[in-house]
């Protein structure tokens, strides 16, 4: 079973063949971004350039240099990231930091031993086998395995343990600032699948006597046809109108540069479209509707559509209810106590409950699904997703094939060309081309996933986003490791156990450790490639240099091209890395090296990471609170299982049975752990203790429950609620209940730009100037207050910081020593803010979007021939608004904005 030399020098070649071609690209990726960081800021440094971005939430200027912005970035607090990064960008970050340490940790507990073991282990294996399972021939030397891998996998239950205990802390901790604890959304509770005879003002208020708003989901079927209809004719509209103009504007300036007479009359739009024969056209209905002119029949059907909307609008409580309501507390002490009383419940015990969602958070054509229908969807888009993992085992069958397709050129003599190629293109395909394939293959997936969470009756972006998360990482899992895995491995001993299929279990004892080569290339894709193209963003450099140029037809287009920022979609982020920590956990034994290599790929992607949601990104519109950290977290147990599972298949192929018998042990710990782990933490997430409120609000009665967190408060608070619970707590003073040391007479904006003078009787309001449209809002990690509905008002200074307890090293080992003022203290400055809403806001916040869908304000550019005012004029006689303010055709023809888009305000996210 000795490895020819054939084998072994394969391995190296692979290697080598996939590192030079990914170091070269990620050399002239990063010296790129180095060169051209600064010259093109609005691709590298947006959030210090886009006016739109609030102050908070610009970082400033990074160094120049080739490393300055790194030592920049990795020399600021975590208050810093926080703040720039948001809550989930913070714990992404955090994610990738704790697993760079965990293989460290691993190449520094492992390596010192284990490389001595596999390279004197006698079984004749050469090259970067030589360091792996596959080297060792004697079974006692297996021990070395078993306790190694004791010591590394129980040293990464620890790691989640303190990280989940750290989660737990800090999001209580997040929900008592000033800031989230006075979100509207953080008092809104949503309840679905109520029982029907409950749907009454009355029989609400008994359940919920401390509700000051209610509002109930209607069925609004017909009205959202009409409003998603009257969307897509306003982008249609709007399109060919500005198309249209610019034809005729460029006609008209290639005629006077010709020294020709341009059509006349001027003002007649019909004359630059031969007479009106080309004038745009489309289709009602795809390929067998009626055709029409696009710029008469849109804005007669959008005055239809206006009208009807309104009139419905008007009479929209007369719609039929759906098993749904939001009831707003008073205050998020109210809203808790009410959210963890509900399971005890015997009527509502069984209703679905939600808070910390804002309006654009619900999907809300699913709010009207019973628990039988939402079962039903669930089935059929669990169903239709796992049919998909299974049948995408083909193509990425096929692709781990290419990465050992040596090994079958025996059995398969049509391949035999492979062999004829030179040494450096042969280690291109079967090392780089199979990477590369791979993560195209991958990236086609999320979208459909998406689709499919919201077909299975998810009621949030945020459910659709944990959904997405759990299934990508699966179909992560299932085909880039364990598929390549299996058939990378099994492949290369197909020719040996056709010839002699009794040698079937030691031959794939030998060849998975092989397969480790594959994902050694995949590390140096993700780590050297991956890290560097995101640095780089050639997509969106071509996107703002070349392609945006040509697709921008409309001010609006040009005008969200330059304002509107990227966003992280941490569903589909979070599994790619998880799976590189699958691959960490499951090679981490039996094949060492791979340790060392995912070590260097999280730090150079936690480089690349730190400099996009400081500088580039912006928070995510959904901000789920951090919340897809633990849910990674508790996803990693997949990838130690699988590690200690195929160690333990390993040790059976071996016949090794005491070696078995001890993996088991480990199996069962690991199970014993996930098991505690979720009983002690998934109730902790979606709820605040009581105490945590009232401590941080200032009442000295009260402590942070850290020793468990407040499990067992949560449960008394929730058994109270109905034996009189629900009638205290209330008080008058919203500020005097959640905000301490609130100064009446100066309160500090955080946002450095507005002041606010709050007198303590008067609402504050936010004041700004009005010539300066693109500063009309402020920001705080990513929740943008627009002033019409919010004003932000200071909370005087931060509270004092508390000393931390024991050194960093004691912390770590003891994380419940990082207590909750300990961690509250880490919050940025501007989240000790608080918000106070417009009445007028509040009375429809709720309200299903359709409800209050503003007429549409189509935006063209003006022009010298006056076509764009005879437009406005046609479309002002059908009841259709049309502006030519801030947009124009410079002199040379081209279309530019010179503001924002007419009635431009900032959507609220809170």
């Amino acid at each position: 079973m000795a490895s020819s030399s054939g084998e072994s020098d394969n391995s190296v070649s692979q290697f080598v063949s996939t590192l030079i071609p990914t170091l070269v690209i990620a050399l002239i990726f990063y010296l790129a971004f180095i060169g051209i960081r600064k010259k093109q800021q609005r691709v590298y440094e947006p959030r210090n350039v886009v006016e739109t971005v609030s102050p908070d939430l610009k970082p400033g200027e990074s160094p120049a240099g080739i490393f300055g912005w790194v030592s920049f970035l990795l020399h600021k607090p975590e208050t810093y990231i926080i703040q720039q990064a948001g809550v989930d960008g913070y714990f992404f970050i955090r994610f990738l930091f704790q697993f760079a340490v965990v293989c460290f940790m691993g190449c520094c507990i492992l390596w010192p031993v284990l490389f001595p073991v596999n390279a004197t282990g006698g079984n004749g294996q050469e090259g970067l086998n030589i360091l792996s399972y596959a080297n060792v021939k004697d079974k006692n030397r297996f021990f070395a395995q078993i306790f190694l891998s004791w010591a590394f996998f129980g040293s990464v239950l620890f790691l989640i343990y303190r990280e989940l205990v750290y989660y737990t802390t800090f999001r209580h901790a997040l929900q008592t600032t000033p800031l989230y604890d006075s979100l509207l959304s953080s008092r809104t509770l949503l309840l679905t699948e109520v029982p029907e005879n409950l749907l009454k003002e009355d029989e609400l208020r008994g359940y919920f006597p401390t509700a000051t708003n209610v509002w109930y989901a209607r069925d609004y079927t017909e009205l959202t046809k009409k409003v998603k209809e009257r969307n897509k004719l306003t982008n249609k509209y709007e399109g060919t109108l500005n198309k249209t103009l610019t034809k005729a504007v460029k006609i008209r300036n290639k005629a006077l540069k010709k020294n020709k007479e341009p059509p006349l009359p001027a003002d007649d739009l019909d004359k630059y479209l031969k007479d009106g024969k080309k004038r745009p056209t489309h289709k009602l209905k795809f390929l067998i509707g009626k055709k029409v002119d696009t710029l008469t029949y849109c804005p007669e059907r959008l005055g239809e559509l206006n009208t009807e909307i309104k009139k419905d609008q008007a009479q929209h409580n007369a719609n039929t209810q759906i098993p749904s309501v939001f009831i707003e507390f008073p205050t998020q002490l109210e809203l808790q106590k009410a959210y963890q009383a509900i399971p005890y419940n015997k009527e509502l015990g069984n209703s679905k409950r939600f808070s910390g969602l804002t309006p654009d958070d619900v999907i809300w054509e699913n709010l009207h699904l019973t628990t039988t229908k939402r079962r039903i969807k669930k089935v059929i888009a669990s169903t239709v997703l796992t049919l998909m993992i299974i049948f995408w085992c083909i193509p990425v069958a096929v692709v781990g094939a290419i990465s050992n397709i040596t090994f079958l050129i025996k059995k398969a003599p049509w391949l035999e060309f492979i062999n004829n190629m030179p040494d450096k293109l042969k280690g291109i395909i079967t090392g780089l081309l199979p990477v590369v394939a791979l993560a195209i293959l991958m990236s086609l997936v999320p979208p459909f996933i998406k689709k499919m969470g919201k077909v299975s009756g998810c009621i949030t972006i945020q459910q659709v986003e944990s959904y997405c998360q759990a299934w990508f990482y699966a179909f992560e899992v299932v085909h880039v490791f364990l598929v390549v895995a299996l058939c990378s491995s099994s492949i290369s001993a197909v020719p040996d156990i056709v010839e002699n299929p009794s040698s079937l279990m030691p031959l794939l004892a030998q060849q998975l450790p092989k397969s480790s080569n594959f994902y050694i290339s995949y590390l140096c894709l993700q780590g050297l490639t991956i890290s560097a193209g995101l640095l780089l963003q050639i997509v969106a450099l071509i996107l703002a240099q070349i392609l945006g140029k040509i697709l921008d037809g409309t001010p609006r287009a040009k005008w969200n091209r330059w304002n509107t920022l990227g966003q992280p979609f941490w569903s589909v982020i979070y599994p790619a890395y998880e799976l590189l920590c699958v691959i960490a956990f499951a090679y981490s034994i039996i094949a060492p090296l791979v340790l060392g290599f995912a070590f260097v790929t999280f730090v150079l992607i936690y480089c690349a990471y730190m400099y996009l949601l400081v500088h580039v990104l912006q928070p995510n519109k959904t901000d789920a609170r951090g919340r897809n950290y633990p849910s990674a977290l508790f996803q990693l147990f997949v990838g130690l299982y699988l590690a200690e599972i195929c160690l333990t298949a390993l040790f059976v192929f071996g016949k090794n049975w005491a070696a078995v018998a001890l993996e088991g042990i480990m199996i069962a710990v690991t199970a014993l752990c996930h098991i505690y782990y979720k009983w002690k933490f998934l109730p902790l997430w979606d709820v605040v203790p009581v105490s945590a409120i009232r401590y941080a609000a200032g009442d000295a009665t009260y402590q942070y429950p850290m020793h468990d967190q407040g499990r067992k408060e949560i449960k008394i608070e929730g058994e109270n609620y109905w034996q009189g619970g629900n009638q205290l707590g209330l008080t008058g003073d919203h500020d005097q209940q959640v905000l301490p040391n609130v100064h009446e007479k100066d309160a500090y904006l955080g946002t450095g730009s507005d002041s606010i003078i709050n007198d303590g009787t008067s609402q504050s309001k936010v004041t700004t100037d009005s010539k300066q449209p693109f500063n009309r809002n402020n920001t705080v990690n990513g929740n943008v207050v627009d002033e019409k509905a919010v004003g932000v008002a200071g909370t005087g200074n931060k509270p004092i910081t508390s000393e931390p307890q024991g050194s960093k090293l004691t912390r770590f080992f003891k994380p419940k020593l990082q207590t909750f003022d300990f961690v509250r203290d880490n919050m940025p400055e501007p989240y000790f803010n608080y918000i106070e809403y417009n009445p007028d806001f509040i009375r429809n916040a709720y309200e299903d979007p359709v409800v209050n869908d503003e007429e549409p304000h189509i935006w063209i550019a003006r022009d010298d021939m006056g076509l764009s005012e005879i437009e406005k004029n046609k479309a002002l006689e059908n009841g259709v608004d049309v502006s030519d303010e801030n947009a124009m055709y410079n002199e040379k023809g081209a279309l530019i904005y010179t503001g924002a888009p007419p009635s431009y305000e900032e959507a609220l996210k809170i």
